[in-house]
């Protein structure tokens, strides 16, 4: 399928600021650059983009650390670290990751995740339920936004009365779906219709092995949520997939992995400031490929 994303910067907003408001200033300035968007085109925004903007961040330093965060620091740690994530072909710079999590802050991650998402989610060795920590400052942890398809909806309705378009809108997450023989798969509490989730470790697991097994494999990022203009229902599933997951690769990655972040700014802690410094492209706009006219 031929598709050409385009990435478009906006500024770091902070929790609680209207996400909504940059999303049509950062439309309305492309568009005034020339950029054609018509009815029928894709507007995809990063879930954490949105999750900033509704507020839905946690301090994770508050958080009172039980028996089953410990469990799952261990479990993911070495069973995941040395065993399981060798033999599920992980990609060496994540194992290598994965037995380097600081204990400390894992556990607290771990607990937040099980507060707040489950313990099925906890057992993933990263990128647990998509509980983040990207992308956010000091301690925080950015949860999902807390219903998608209506955050998607709010998103959609304000594009087409600021702007009178009728676009399709999609929020879509870096953590994967996969393919399961027919099936779809994502390790996440979310995915659009077609797309089972709520399994949380078991989806990760399934995944991998449909890679080594050859019976389906990764596909890429997950869309969470679908609104809008009802073309987008002429695209299969695994256009739509495709199209998110070129939306998600094309908006970079300096802030995709924490342990970058690490590295280059030698703390654990990530400020706003040095998040203001960082680019930021939580939007992407892909032309409709679909004739619009059709019946």
């Amino acid at each position: 399928m031929n598709i050409h994303p385009i990435p478009i910067e906006s500024k770091y907003i902070k929790k609680g600021e209207n996400h909504i408001t940059e999303i049509i200033t950062s439309l309305k300035r492309e568009i005034n650059k020339g950029l054609n968007i018509e009815d029928g085109d894709f507007i995809i925004v990063s879930e954490k983009f949105v999750a900033t903007g509704e507020n839905n961040l946690i301090d994770e330093s508050n958080v009172k650390v039980g028996f089953w965060a410990y469990f799952c620091y261990y479990w993911s740690k070495y069973l995941w670290g040395y065993i399981l994530g060798p033999l599920l072909k992980t990609r060496p710079d994540r194992i290598k990751n994965i037995r380097k999590m600081p204990k400390k802050e894992t556990l607290k991650h771990k607990q937040t995740v099980i507060n707040y998402v489950g313990l099925r989610y906890a057992l993933k060795p990263a990128s647990e339920g998509g509980v983040d920590l990207t992308n956010v400052p000091g301690t925080y942890a950015a949860l999902l936004p807390k219903d998608p398809q209506k955050s998607a909806e709010k998103i959609y309705n304000a594009i087409k009365k600021e702007l009178n378009l009728d676009v399709i809108v999609m929020i879509i997450d870096t953590d994967a779906t996969y393919k399961f023989f027919k099936w779809y798969i994502t390790a996440l509490p979310y995915g659009i219709e077609g797309i089972i989730s709520k399994i949380g470790v078991l989806g990760y697991i399934l995944g991998k092995l449909a890679g080594l097994l050859k019976v389906g494999g990764l596909c890429g990022a997950t869309p969470l949520a679908i609104a809008g203009n009802n073309i987008y229902k002429k695209y299969s599933m695994e256009e739509i997939l495709y199209i998110a997951n070129m939306a998600d690769r094309s908006q970079g990655e300096p802030t995709k992995s924490i342990h970058n972040i690490m590295r280059e700014y030698n703390t654990f802690e990530i400020t706003e400031e040095i998040l203001e410094k960082l680019s930021h492209k939580p939007i992407v706009f892909v032309k409709n490929i679909k004739d619009i006219g059709e019946k």
